[in-house]
């Protein structure tokens, strides 16, 4: 009888142990299953508010894009606060081409030195996308081939001339040009002899170092 009182007693607390556990971790769990749906629920808000934030982007730079393409020259007081919005809240992307736009604004505008150093954020900025970074270093040299130091411009082509590079034909165009520029013939015709001949460059590019290869060699003999 005694036996008996006891194994109940034991079952008793045994079940007692079992509802507190399951009363203690019971909680714990709907703690962790409302954290994970505040989790989801805050992830689909700031998915979502990016996607809207993309879309507002993506309607400023088009509209800017526009008003950029109105004749005879554009409306760059259109179109520059259009792109100034992009650049301070649009995603990486549509930012940096907005970037570009403002280069090219300041440069039709006179403000070469603003330009330039617009071109060259663009090239230094690690987020950026790696072609747009090169494309930036491309036109920031371009721009400056008549004022530029040569020895700088030419170290900066020098980061786009490995192979594979998209941006390696027209830097090394630019090269040969800088040549010129310091009265380097001989560098400047042998560059776009192996440029005119380079399967892998543009057409244009091939055709551009031909010519000037062909009128550099009449010049050498005086045809």
């Amino acid at each position: 009888m005694a036996e008996d009182v006891f194994k109940e007693l034991d079952q008793e607390l045994r079940a007692e142990r079992l509802r507190q556990v399951g009363r203690r971790y019971g909680l714990l769990l709907l703690i962790l299953v409302l954290l994970l749906l505040v989790g989801i629920g805050v992830w689909q808000y700031l998915a979502f508010r990016q996607r809207q934030a993309a879309e507002a982007s993506a309607v400023s730079y088009f509209a800017g894009m526009k008003a950029m393409e109105q004749p005879p020259h554009g409306n760059p007081a259109q179109a520059a606060p259009l792109f100034a919005r992009v650049v301070q809240q649009g995603p990486e992307g549509f930012r940096t081409l907005a970037r570009f736009w403002q280069a090219k604004i300041d440069w039709d505008g006179g403000h070469t030195a603003q330009a330039i150093a617009a071109w060259d954020q663009i090239s230094s900025d690690v987020q950026a996308d790696p072609t747009l970074r090169g494309l930036a270093t491309l036109l920031s040299v371009q721009h400056q081939m008549q004022s530029g130091d040569p020895a700088l411009l030419m170290s900066r082509l020098g980061t786009l001339s490995h192979p594979g590079d998209p941006w390696r034909a027209m830097a090394q165009e630019l090269d040969a040009e800088l040549d010129l520029r310091l009265g380097r013939v001989a560098e400047a015709r042998h560059k776009l002899q192996a440029l005119s001949e380079d399967g892998a460059a543009p057409e244009g590019v091939r055709n551009r170092a031909a010519g000037l290869s062909e009128t550099l060699e009449a010049n050498k003999t005086g045809g």
